[in-house]
């Protein structure tokens, strides 16, 4: 019978799924896979002691997600509709969709800043006859499984950041696909839109520089062309009014080993100069790390070379220049870094699993594109 435009009666041929697993555990803020996830990589622990502090990044006692100096890391509140799937068949980090499935970017601001969230969870199921079979504690298949998600889990969001192509949807739902991972933000391609705004607007195109030479000779190889092309490029972007003399640097492994060439070949031959530094909070630490222009210069394995097609050759180095005031991580301020721990089968469960789920809402991105940099295309590091 239809009335008014809504309809009453009984529908048939609806199978009633009411007795899958849900996740009713209590969620809660776990401080200590933040506090891992801004350790374990060189770039995140660079992130840990600018948005944290030494002390929090050195001590988990002391460390508290919801805190922050005020540099990097920014907390949002508010929700938007998310879902995903009821049962996963395979134990691997995903991304669950952004802003519903249709419109993954968010515009805020005018064009001023615009970003998009990505959700990345990290599911573990367990049969119950497994932990059954456990026998008298020789093996715990649950803390096993636990310790194994949460690793995981601070690799993935390092690889999602950074673009690698190991990180979960790669491309397809995570930070490439709306092109806010590190090498879309800060890239050799001017042409994308990144987070909803053109590149094609002089105001919103990051500075980029080939460098397909990087110097060297004498009795010890001193890369001096590479360190000058980099200090070009960073004078460059320094004329633009949203610059400011703050940044860090971060390069490809190879690109960071000619720096240390160079570094170790003034040492040695007395020219300790500019190219020599120290700073006492990174020291503090423990980062590997260079001096260049003020500011840390560290590498990460998850670094990849900028987004931009052909104009980028296979099998170089890449070394970006990140303005710390316009560049951030953004977190779900009710959705950070949270876990459901085990959640044991109900006695009407269809398949008996243990399941346990570990979440966090976020996003990178940048508030201005001018001051950043990338240089690119440096010859491969044979070391």
């Amino acid at each position: 019978m239809q009335m008014a435009g809504t309809y009453t009666g009984a529908v048939s041929g609806v199978m009633d799924r009411s007795t899958h697993q849900k996740l009713t555990s209590t969620q809660k803020i776990e401080n200590g896979i933040a506090w891992a996830c801004f350790n374990k990589s060189p770039f995140l622990k660079l992130i840990g002691v600018e948005a944290f502090g030494v002390d929090a990044v050195k001590d988990v006692a002391k460390f508290n997600v919801r805190k922050t100096s005020g540099r990097i890391i920014r907390y949002d509140s508010g929700f938007h509709s998310m879902a995903g799937q009821v049962f996963a068949t395979a134990g691997t980090t995903t991304h669950v969709d952004r802003l519903g499935s249709f419109t993954p970017q968010l515009v805020e601001g005018g064009g001023e800043w615009v970003y998009a969230w990505h959700r990345l969870i990290a599911t573990r199921y367990i049969p119950d006859v497994d932990v059954q079979d456990n026998g008298n504690g020789h093996i715990d298949i649950k803390a096993h499984k636990m310790q194994e998600m949460k690793q995981s889990y601070v690799r993935d969001i390092n690889y999602c950041i950074l673009g690698h192509s190991s990180a979960p949807n790669y491309g397809t739902m995570g930070p490439s696909a709306v092109y806010n991972d590190l090498p879309n933000l800060i890239s050799v391609d001017q042409t994308r839109t990144v987070g909803g705004r053109a590149k094609t607007n002089s105001d919103w195109q990051n500075g980029y520089k080939a460098i397909t030479t990087i110097g060297g000779g004498g009795e010890m190889d001193r890369p001096l062309v590479l360190r000058r092309s980099l200090l070009d490029q960073h004078n460059d972007q320094m004329v633009y009014a949203e610059a400011t003399d703050d940044y860090i640097y971060l390069e490809t492994q190879g690109a960071f080993q000619y720096y240390d060439r160079l570094m170790y070949a003034d040492s040695i031959q007395g020219g300790n100069g500019a190219v020599l530094g120290r700073f006492e909070k990174y020291d503090a630490a423990g980062i590997q790390y260079h001096a260049f222009a003020g500011g840390p210069m560290v590498w990460d394995p998850a670094v990849q070379v900028p987004y931009s097609g052909s104009s980028v050759t296979a099998g170089t180095e890449a070394i970006y220049g990140i303005h710390v005031p316009s560049f951030f991580f953004g977190l779900r301020s009710e959705e950070s870094f949270k876990l459901s721990d085990w959640e044991p089968p109900r006695a009407h469960d269809q398949y008996k699993m243990f399941v346990a789920e570990l979440k966090t809402r976020y996003t990178p991105g940048v508030t201005a594109m001018r001051p950043h940099w990338v240089a690119y295309n440096i010859p491969d590091c044979p070391d």
